[in-house]
C-alpha cells in the first residue's frame, strides 16, 4: 500500500488531483492523507487552548466532507483510507515530521499552484514541500469551463469519464 499526501485548501477543487493520482498508481491500494497547513498560534493562551479549541476543524465544510465520501465510494477498490490532517507550523522540519508520522511515500501536488486560503491562519505549503526534498509527483488537473467560480460536487462524478 502506498501512502500519499495531498496538500489541500479544503476546497472541492483541490480534490481533483486525486483522480489523476489513482490513474497514475493504477491498481495499487492508496492511503490518502489530505493535509491543510496552518500557521502556529502566536500567543501562549492560544497554544494552551489549541487542543480544546480545535477551531481549524470548522474549516472543513460539509460539502468537502461529502466530496471526500464520494471519492471514497467511487474509488473504493483503490482508496483504503482517506483522512484530513492539519499541520500547525511553517518549518521544513515540521513538515518532515508530519510526513514521517503519516509514513508518506509520495507527495502528490497539482501542476498548477491554484491554492486559496480559507482562513487567515492558513498558508500555501508549496515552498515547504519543495524544500523538504521528499518525493513529489506533480500531476495535471483537468480544467473545466465553469459558470460558477467554485467547484461543485458533480465535478467529482464527471472527472475522468
Amino acid at each position: 500500500m502506498r501512502n500519499i499526501l495531498v496538500p489541500t485548501d479544503l476546497s472541492i477543487r483541490s480534490l481533483g488531483v486525486i483522480h489523476n493520482a489513482i490513474a497514475h498508481f493504477e491498481k495499487e491500494p492508496l492511503r490518502v492523507v489530505l493535509m491543510h497547513a496552518l500557521h502556529m498560534p502566536g500567543s501562549i493562551l492560544d497554544l494552551m487552548m489549541l487542543s480544546r479549541r480545535s477551531s481549524h476543524y470548522k474549516l472543513v465544510t460539509e460539502d468537502f466532507r461529502d466530496a471526500c465520501e464520494i471519492l471514497r465510494n467511487k474509488y473504493a477498490s483503490n482508496i483504503q483510507k482517506l483522512e484530513v490532517t492539519f499541520m500547525l507550523g511553517n518549518t521544513v522540519a515540521l513538515l518532515r515530521n508530519h510526513l514521517d508520522f503519516h509514513e508518506i511515500d509520495t507527495i502528490v501536488c497539482p501542476e498548477a499552484d491554484d491554492y486559496t486560503l480559507p482562513s487567515k491562519e492558513s498558508f500555501n505549503p508549496a515552498t515547504l514541500i519543495r524544500k523538504s526534498k521528499h518525493e513529489v509527483l506533480y500531476l495535471p488537473v483537468k480544467k473545466r469551463e465553469q459558470v460558477f467560480p467554485t467547484a461543485t460536487l458533480s465535478e467529482l462524478f464527471l472527472a475522468n469519464t
